[in-house]
């Protein structure tokens, strides 16, 4: 059964994600040199296993793991079964965050981080599927509004004020197909103003610039203001 993959580690910088998959593929590969062994990963692993045992003397069906743990000093690789998944995940990147350490999602190419390798003033990533990305850095946010789809119709990008910018396609956002609906809050004022975007390229400035500058409304747009 192919499984849900999470991995998790201790870093001492930011990894971007092509810097993630490569360690993760060298700890796949059997190379437990590639991280730093720490203490904080038993109390992580401890804390994950009293919360979801691995299916020796229980059950398997009251395990989440579709295989065995793969746990060393410096690391902790995860099977999850897919009809787990989304209530496990949410769970391993609290706890990563809690004892300090990077969790790796292969699937999404997402690297949550702890709070300690977050900027100050961070946004948060939040799709429609998936879960939500603490500090995400602009690949983060372009794969997200890339992977918009009928399914995972919108992604919102939020400051720590309560600014936000956000993007939502189909009838779900009351837009045609092909559309993109776009909104922006400033919160300072209350403000909000929505626009419609024929392009995903356009969305992805709009995106981009909210990065760049949360406080500042992306120019170059037609916004319309709303009254809420």
């Amino acid at each position: 059964m192919v499984s849900f993959d999470l991995a998790v580690w201790s870093e001492e910088l930011r990894p971007s994600r092509a810097a993630a998959e490569q360690t993760l593929r060298r700890l796949c590969a059997g190379e437990a040199e590639v991280v730093m062994p720490v203490e904080a990963v038993r109390g992580f692993h401890a804390a994950l296993v009293a919360e979801f045992p691995e299916a020796d003397g229980i059950t398997d069906e009251a395990s989440p793991w579709s295989a065995g743990l793969d746990v060393g000093d410096g690391f902790v690789l995860m099977p999850v079964q897919w009809s787990r998944a989304g209530e496990v995940a949410t769970r391993v990147v609290e706890l990563a965050g809690e004892h300090g350490l990077v969790c790796f999602d292969p699937q999404a190419g997402v690297v949550h981080l702890p709070p300690s390798l977050r900027a100050a003033g961070a946004l948060e990533l939040q799709s429609c599927v998936g879960l939500p990305v603490s500090d995400p850095d602009p690949e983060t946010v372009e794969r997200a509004v890339r992977r918009l789809s009928a399914e995972n119709w919108f992604v919102i990008l939020e400051d720590p004020a309560g600014r936000y910018v956000q993007v939502g396609i189909g009838a779900h956002a009351g837009v045609a197909a092909g559309g993109h609906a776009v909104e922006f809050r400033d919160d300072s004022s209350g403000r909000h103003y929505r626009c419609v975007l024929q392009e995903r390229e356009r969305a992805l400035s709009v995106f981009a610039a909210f990065t760049r500058d949360s406080a500042t409304r992306p120019d170059g747009i037609a916004w319309e203001k709303l009254t809420l």
